[in-house]
């Protein structure tokens, strides 16, 4: 059964919502993990899009952590789908340490992650526990006062393990 993201617009980005389409089905649950993400570098922003050369994961996530105002555009749910911005924001927050990356953290949390709150990230996040102190942060950087309860209180539970 494929699930939908919800169409939220936030005041950080109000771009334009979600299309609902489904984040992945079933049989790519786990392209959310850590070994996955570094096997499959589809997440990499396209740069020749935009007549620079292709970049590398260990360029990318550092220029991104070093600089997130810079990078910021990659991130955003305008440019790519939400499973390949997922797959980045989460490549970013593994490699991200505190301090020292608050900004990117803030960033990838009150922005992407926010955007994309729903029981399907939850589910995708699930391979990420314990949450590290980096993506407790960002995690941490979502107002979810908005949310429904039920979504509130699965978080909370998450954050305890």
């Amino acid at each position: 059964m494929l699930s939908k993201w919800k169409a939220k617009v936030t005041r950080k980005n109000r771009s334009k919502p979600r299309s609902g389409k489904p984040i992945s089905d079933n049989a790519a649950v786990n392209a959310f993990t850590s070994s996955a993400l570094s096997s499959d570098l589809t997440w990499l922003p396209d740069m020749m899009a935009v007549g620079e050369p292709p970049l590398t994961a260990e360029v990318y996530i550092p220029a991104y952590l070093a600089d997130p105002g810079e990078w910021y555009w990659s991130t955003l749910l305008l440019h790519d789908p939400s499973e390949i911005v997922l797959k980045r924001v989460l490549a970013i927050i593994e490699q991200a340490q505190l301090p020292g990356h608050e900004e990117a953290l803030g960033q990838l949390g009150a922005g992407p992650l926010e955007d994309m709150m729903c029981d399907e990230l939850l589910d995708h996040l699930q391979h990420w526990l314990p949450f590290t102190p980096a993506m407790r942060y960002a995690l941490g950087q979502v107002r979810m006062a908005s949310e429904p309860p039920a979504l509130q209180q699965r978080l909370n539970a998450m954050f305890l393990r």
